[in-house]
């Protein structure tokens, strides 16, 4: 969004981050040339104080325009040093905030506030950096935070051809689309409104595709565990039917009732268990196949396997106890006389 011309587009985004930011709904408002999870645009860069042989050596991280509010609408935390102010200027020196994945890997036994890089090419200007903000997901949710470099728009003003407002609100976000569509038109009737998402939203379609297949795996795993009760409940209600007499004589010579329930699902849960240690393993040794469409958790994650094998067997319990239940009640003249 914005007009053609980088200093144009700097002047449209500066006008109306002044102008949203006095909305009685905006607590924070700010602009980038980016924003996660989906950044795109890297750099190659110099650390002062490193020696390079030549720029195939360079690093390269992502690299971020923005304004001042960009961190704070965005709800990304400051860990050490500062964000970008008013003050930070294009006649003062040149700063720029990272994030901490950036700081781990580029200076890893320093600290990086006060240290300076310049981005490749000839006479570039040297660049501190002031700030570290926390890390966040910003190649998406399955890919681990990215190094990010973050510089102040107006230190860097020809740098992007097109900026992406950021607002962090009060109320519901969507309330404040007629309001800056009406700051948008008062700084150039010629321009629209649109890719209006809230962070919740860009990062459900993120994640659509594995969203999608983690739904399909536990729609398969629902219907399997459904099959696997009727078979249980089959199984154990032909077994019981096959033991009518063995059953009658049992409650003849004394047997209780909660006696041969427990005996008939004691034996039903033998294969149960077998059958659990067996699925365990194998589940243990496919975990890595589906560590992609996971997310903050491993394929052997030990409290939802626990978990699972808690509910497997609370299923198995369930539809053996009503075989049980029904062989409890057997007449035993009747078992005898069916026999």
């Amino acid at each position: 969004m914005g007009p053609a011309g980088r200093p144009a587009i700097n002047n449209f985004f500066r006008g109306l981050v002044e102008r949203v930011g006095g909305l009685p709904a905006v607590s924070v408002v700010g602009a980038g040339s980016q924003y996660p999870p989906v950044i795109f645009a890297r750099r190659s860069f110099a650390i002062e104080g490193e020696v390079y042989q030549n720029e195939d050596e360079l690093p390269n991280a992502y690299f971020t325009l923005v304004t001042d509010g960009y961190h704070e609408a965005l709800g990304i935390p400051l860990m050490r040093g500062r964000t970008f102010m008013p003050q930070d200027m294009p006649n003062t020196p040149l700063v720029a905030v990272i994030n901490e994945a950036a700081a781990h890997r580029y200076f890893p036994n320093s600290n990086p506030i006060g240290r300076r890089f310049k981005t490749a090419g000839a006479d570039r200007p040297w660049v501190e950096v002031v700030g570290i903000v926390r890390s966040v997901h910003n190649r998406g949710l399955e890919v681990p935070p990215q190094p990010e470099f973050f510089a102040n728009i107006r230190q860097m003003p020809g740098a992007s051809n097109q900026l992406f407002l950021v607002v962090k609100t009060v109320g519901d976000p969507r309330a404040l689309l007629g309001p800056v569509q009406a700051a948008v038109t008062a700084l150039d009737p010629n321009q629209s409104v649109y890719a209006v998402q809230t962070v919740d939203e860009v990062f459900a379609a993120a994640s659509a595709p594995r969203r999608l297949g983690t739904m399909a795996l536990v729609a398969f795993a629902a219907f399997a565990l459904a099959l696997a009760a009727a078979g249980i409940y089959a199984v154990v209600g032909y077994g019981v039917s096959e033991r009518r007499k063995e059953i009658g004589i049992r409650i003849a010579l004394g047997a209780s009732a909660k006696t041969v329930r427990y005996l008939v699902v004691r034996q039903a849960m033998l294969p149960v268990v077998i059958g659990g240690a067996i699925g365990i393993g194998i589940a243990l040794a496919a975990g890595r196949a589906i560590s992609s469409l996971l997310f903050e958790v491993t394929g052997t994650d030990q409290l939802t396997l626990g978990s699972v094998t808690l509910l497997l067997a609370g299923f198995a319990v369930a539809a053996a106890y009503l075989p049980a239940r029904r062989a409890s009640q057997l007449a035993p003249t009747v078992a005898l006389r069916d026999e």
